[in-house]
């Protein structure tokens, strides 16, 4: 007869639970992963064939019991480090759509609303333009792979039911928050320029004729100067993309602690 002690039933628990919650933060706020049109039990089942593909390459879990007070703590604890990993990546995409909707307010498209299927919001047509060109890029260059990899590495460097987040450690996060409207300038500066000139020439031109009517003119013409600036713009966002992945990964070692 096989003898299971309450400690051995406890750390297969906490070998389980620990895990799957900080996988499950990740899934909930990462790109990709945490898309409203996938459905939840998908994410679920996501989740459990990950951490059962973790779990032979992890250092072993402490015995605690889930259930108590202790064990709930443990587990809000892994399910925080989970939402800040994914978190940090996701702000590199908020940033693309902060760009795509100063282009499109400088185009006169910015009333030019869709539903983001990433989010279930309301976002402008060109935002989610920019935003399925990101998705596909983070995807061509392995992110996702990236990120899966170095979640795994997280809980050799942060092991799950070691130490809480702390305040530091949720700086790295709200200081990586900026990141967000400085992508939405690399992005966006050279048409936000380029428009900004059509429009101070449209209105020099109405200077110089008030009979003009500055609607019929101005906005089909700064329309047009947009989507000729957002055809030359689609060929740089790939080392922009590239460049704001790299630092968000670099940002996530440094919140881990590697």
């Amino acid at each position: 007869m096989i003898a299971v002690s309450e400690a051995q039933i406890l750390s297969w628990m906490a070998s389980l639970w620990l895990p799957f919650a900080r996988v499950s933060g990740v899934m909930l706020t990462a790109p990709l992963f945490s898309a409203s049109y996938i459905p939840n039990r998908a994410k679920a089942l996501f989740c459990v064939v990950l951490c059962m593909l973790l779990l032979p390459v992890l250092p072993p879990m402490p015995a605690i019991n889930i259930l108590s007070i202790e064990g709930m703590l443990i587990l809000s604890n892994e399910l925080l480090i989970g939402l800040c990993i994914g978190f940090i990546v996701q702000l590199v995409f908020d940033g693309i759509i902060l760009a795509g909707q100063l282009i499109a307010n400088g185009m006169g498209l910015g009333f030019a609303m869709m539903v983001d299927p990433q989010r279930g919001i309301q976002v402008p047509v060109l935002s989610q333009y920019l935003l399925i060109i990101c998705m596909l890029l983070f995807v061509a260059l392995e992110g996702h792979l990236d990120l899966i990899s170095l979640l795994a590495r997280s809980f050799e460097i942060w092991p799950a039911g070691g130490r809480l987040v702390s305040p530091e450690s949720l700086s790295v996060v709200y200081q990586w928050g900026s990141e967000l409207f400085s992508a939405a300038v690399r992005v966006s500066i050279p048409a936000v320029i380029a428009l900004l000139v059509v429009q101070v020439a449209v209105g020099v031109i109405s200077r110089a004729a008030p009979t003009l009517n500055l609607f019929a003119v101005g906005f089909p013409l700064a329309m047009l100067m947009g989507y000729l600036i957002v055809d030359q713009l689609i060929p740089n966002l790939l080392p922009v993309l590239s460049q704001l992945l790299d630092r968000a990964l670099a940002q996530l070692s440094l919140f881990i602690g590697g």
